[in-house]
């Protein structure tokens, strides 16, 4: 089965930063339609390569002296922002070296339209020839020109250039284009090789050919980066010019517009390793992601993770559609984890507060085929995301001793 994101969708109130004239959007990272992958194994048991998450993080802001110091790096982009996407891969030994041979992706980027749904964009387009699909553009303020009658197009779908790194991820710039005045997002699909799996080119040519099989093995992925808040992008169209259509609204006053969607952050990650046998608590207290700890067989691992209540961003949301013009209302952010592991028993496979709490006990699960690890190691993942655009993850390898 190719290997693919599991479903995530924050649901309706995800349209937070949009125009009451723009549609419910539903944001965030999901599968495509034919690998949504129902057979993935119980109990969020890693036993293969799989993507947890894709996450967007604005480097190059281009007003790095607003960016506040106690915050999550910003997920959604203002236009000509380079944008950098990292994948959190993962396998049954770890965590994948996403710079290492088994992983090699390509990006295309796609064009939505307010109201689509994720994937809604390139599948429309294809079947497609990879070599035949344009180049995107690195767009840059010279793009802009305020005597035309419209603003740049942005092709669609076109395949994001290599960035000139060989780290896994991607960085590319952030476009101003029409349909993201209209409320629409950039659809990003992801493709590549992985462990065992055919060459990236094949996984590519068999998805925008169509074909009912995939190869087995090959990594798809799909997620929706934001351009915006809109409020943003109509200051920007009224700064260099441009005559916006009446329905879009008056170009809001500084102090009215929002600030962008921005990551949660796991603040804090606590263990405490519990001993039944000798009734005795071990507190390891804060760990670093990726840290290596050394517990027997048996135990039991405690696990307390924290994100800052702040991160949870408030934002308004338009009533009833924006049907009517019945203004918005304020939501705040919620939160939605996600525990994976690649070996033993967790007390639960999710958690919805941003004080969570689990636990990981050393014994074999229901689907592990030996008493102890595979060479004796296991690893813990924790994937966190809030109700919009925002991801974050953790994770915790253990060696285990009979």
């Amino acid at each position: 089965m190719p290997r693919a994101l599991r479903p995530h969708d924050p649901g309706p109130s995800a349209s937070a930063r949009r125009a009451p004239l723009a549609a419910l959007l539903s944001l965030g990272t999901c599968l495509f339609g034919l690998a949504c992958a129902p057979d993935l194994p119980v109990s969020q048991r890693i036993a293969d390569a799989r993507i947890l998450a894709l996450r967007s993080d604005v480097i190059v802001p281009l007003f790095p002296d607003d960016e506040p110091a106690d915050a999550g790096t910003r997920c959604e982009a203002l236009p000509f922002e380079t944008v950098r996407v990292t994948p959190f891969m993962v396998e049954p030994t770890g965590v994948l070296d996403i710079a290492g041979p088994d992983f090699d992706p390509i990006w295309i980027a796609c064009g939505l339209g307010p109201g689509q749904g994720l994937f809604a964009c390139l599948r429309a387009a294809v079947p497609l020839e990879l070599d035949e699909l344009e180049e995107c553009p690195v767009p840059s303020f010279t793009d802009i020109d305020p005597s035309a009658m419209a603003l740049p197009e942005y092709p669609s779908p076109c395949r994001l250039p290599d960035d000139g790194s060989d780290d896994g991820r991607l960085d590319f710039v952030a476009p101003f284009a029409a349909n993201l005045l209209l409320g629409g997002d950039i659809e990003l699909t992801m493709i590549s090789q992985g462990p065992g799996s055919p060459s990236t080119r094949e996984c590519a040519e068999a998805m925008l050919s169509k074909a009912a099989d995939l190869p087995n093995d090959c990594i798809y992925a799909v997620t929706r980066v934001s351009v915006g808040p809109i409020e943003k992008l109509l200051s920007f169209a009224g700064m260099f010019g441009f005559d916006l259509p009446p329905e879009l609204g008056e170009v809001p006053d500084p102090e009215d517009i929002p600030d962008g969607d921005r990551n949660p952050r796991i603040s804090s990650f606590r263990v405490t390793v519990l001993d039944p046998e000798a009734d005795e608590a071990l507190e390891l207290g804060e760990l670093p992601r990726g840290a290596v700890v050394k517990v027997k067989r048996g135990q039991t691992l405690e696990i307390d993770t924290e994100t800052p209540a702040h991160d949870l961003q408030t934002y308004p949301v338009p009533i009833n559609n924006g049907i009517g013009g019945t203004g918005s209302e304020l939501q705040t952010e919620r939160i939605d984890g996600s525990w994976y592991r690649t070996w033993g028993r967790l007390l639960s496979g999710g958690s919805d507060d941003r004080q969570a709490f689990n636990q990981w006990t050393m014994r074999k699960g229901e689907q592990d085929a030996d008493e102890l690890p595979p060479d004796g190691r296991a690893t813990l993942f924790y994937v966190l995301r809030d109700s919009r655009l925002g991801v974050d993850w953790w994770w915790l390898e253990v060696e285990v001793e009979p």
